[in-house]
């Protein structure tokens, strides 16, 4: 069963559905918000409940680039060779409504990884291993499933890739002063 999920046409079916919740989870940084996402208040234990890095604007981005980039997935669909595939693929039917949903996953699910760092005494840019990689693709996912059917083959998938993704464009983002840290 594990074996039958790393083949190409999982990768092709899972990459279509969570690539509106990367460019999310991506581009947002590139987009200083000001106004935090916790109004700066603090959590019953005297921290902050999200931290000064989760911004009101950077949901909002995160949202619109879901759905900007779940309109260009939808638009490139029927010109896309999938005629070539050897299988059937099961493609989840993508739009901006989804491609929302995965936005607005992403960005929910990081702000819980950065509620969870806080109680657990992480300051801002802290290493949180897995979690730092998969809080957001957790996020996509159970919003995505508000709206479509979330294949556990997918999940699995992106779990064990993601974060090899997510190292990479977290040290190139770092590398182009983009982000204040390599992880």
């Amino acid at each position: 069963m594990i074996v039958d999920i790393f083949n190409i046409y999982i990768l092709v079916e899972a990459t279509w559905l969570i690539l509106p919740a990367y460019a999310a989870n991506g581009l947002v940084p590139l987009f200083r918000g000001k106004k935090r996402l916790d109004f700066g208040r603090n959590f019953i234990d005297g921290r902050p409940i999200l931290g000064p890095g989760k911004s009101i604007e950077g949901l909002i981005y995160g949202a619109l680039i879901g759905t900007l980039i779940g309109i260009v997935e939808m638009l490139a669909f029927p010109y896309l060779p999938w005629e070539l595939s050897e299988v059937a693929l099961v493609l989840a039917p993508m739009g901006p409504a989804l491609g929302f949903m995965l936005g607005l996953g992403a960005m929910a699910g990081d702000s819980a990884g950065s509620f969870i760092k806080r109680r657990l005494k992480l300051e801002r840019g802290q290493k949180a291993p897995v979690m730092d990689q998969l809080d957001f693709l957790v996020g996509a996912m159970l919003f995505a499933s508000i709206i479509t059917i979330v294949r556990i083959e997918w999940f699995i998938l992106m779990a064990v890739l993601t974060p090899i993704f997510h190292i990479t464009a977290c040290v190139i983002a770092y590398k182009i002063k983009v982000k204040k840290e390599p992880w």
